[in-house]
């Protein structure tokens, strides 16, 4: 089978990673993959299969660069002739539902990532558009039901398909906890929190750090980049705990930082699927979540969810966790890592799989 995905860039993002993995692994099942950017942004090129090959259309904010990417895109689908086209995040699967307009696709597949994927504009062109997919997916239930509901995809055509993680690489493993730890100079016994995600509205940092600066000890790890970092720098001085948070930045080998910490929080104030909370459960972590999009479905566990921007309810369930033993703290790890089995991206795959193949229809 031969298949194209359009995503609008290649950056170390939630979505942009699981597309990567969904690539390399079909790659890996002998399908003939090719990976198309909208935009230049590729932070991520030594994580794709060497048989893939990624072609970036180069695209711009403006109508011409828009009207040449088409055409690129266009020339492209006519020369690799795929059998699937499938499409990741809003601006991916709006351009491509209006490719579709000017070239002939067998099947288009259109994925959506989150509850939340911006202004209004983009969900009315998502409703305008709807007819030129064959199948929309979200990575929630509770997101696909939410874009149904508000008919921005139609309730036949549309479906959940989750996120996985690779448990060969998210899995506990003690060795990396003093390795990163001394690398940021934090002591062995000193309890570590650890949020991972771009410094955005959405993962609504500033509740986090707004809720830590209210335990007195500790410290507080945020792994990630993004137009947020310099305005929560300053909180942290505001607050007086920039001692205590580090800013990490972003990391690929994201697997070491969770086995070097003792709890994940969770902070999002809107999610579609948090990817992060189903590779720190994998790496046996207790965790803390906010009741955002389908974070209640991963966790499913109520004494370790709190309403969204509730910094006093999310400064006592991390004090509750900062309390219990070791011992209890592993024990709710392991716990974490069995749910987290049913996330294994091998499961997921076949799912996709299934779907290339089930749903294909000749134009």
């Amino acid at each position: 089978m031969k298949i194209i995905y359009i995503i609008t860039g290649l950056s170390l993002g939630g979505a942009e990673v699981t597309t990567i993995d969904i690539a390399n692994r079909m790659a890996t099942r002998g399908h003939e993959v090719l990976i198309l950017p909208i935009i230049n942004c590729n932070e991520v090129q030594n994580n794709i299969n060497q048989k893939i090959e990624v072609r970036t259309l180069g695209m711009r904010k403006n109508p011409f660069s828009f009207i040449k990417a088409i055409c690129f895109a266009k020339k492209i689908i006519k020369e690799f002739k795929p059998d699937v086209v499938h499409a990741n995040m809003v601006h991916a699967n709006i351009f491509s539902r209006i490719l579709r307009l000017f070239v002939p696709m067998k099947k288009l597949i259109c994925t959506a990532h989150n509850i939340n994927e911006g202004e209004f504009l983009r969900m009315i062109a998502y409703r305008l558009t709807d007819s030129l997919s064959d199948v929309n997916t979200n990575v929630s239930e509770e997101a696909t039901n939410f874009y149904i509901k508000n008919k921005w995809f139609s309730a036949g055509k549309s479906i959940c398909v989750h996120n996985g993680i690779d448990l060969a690489t998210f899995h506990k493993d003690t060795t990396f906890r003093n390795t990163v730890r001394k690398q940021y100079g934090i002591d062995s016994d000193e309890f570590l929190f650890l949020n991972v995600g771009r410094l955005t509205e959405a993962k609504d940092q500033s509740n986090l750090l707004q809720a830590f600066a209210k335990i007195g000890h500790g410290k507080l790890m945020i792994v990630g980049k993004g137009e947020k970092e310099n305005e929560l720098k300053l909180l942290t001085k505001e607050l007086g705990v920039e001692k205590d948070v580090i800013f990490a930045g972003a990391h690929p080998d994201i697997q070491s930082y969770y086995n070097a910490a003792d709890c994940y929080v969770c902070s999002s104030a809107w999610e579609g699927y948090s990817l992060v909370l189903c590779e720190a459960m994998a790496c046996g972590m207790p965790l803390i979540s906010t009741e955002a999009g389908g974070c209640t479905e991963i966790v499913d566990q109520p004494q370790y969810m709190v309403p969204i921007k509730d910094e006093e309810k999310l400064r006592d369930k991390m004090i509750g966790i900062m309390n219990k033993s070791i011992s209890e703290r592993d024990d709710i790890g392991s716990k974490n890592s069995l749910i987290a089995k049913k996330y294994d991206i091998n499961s997921i795959i076949d799912k996709w799989e299934s779907l290339y193949m089930s749903k294909y229809k000749e134009t």
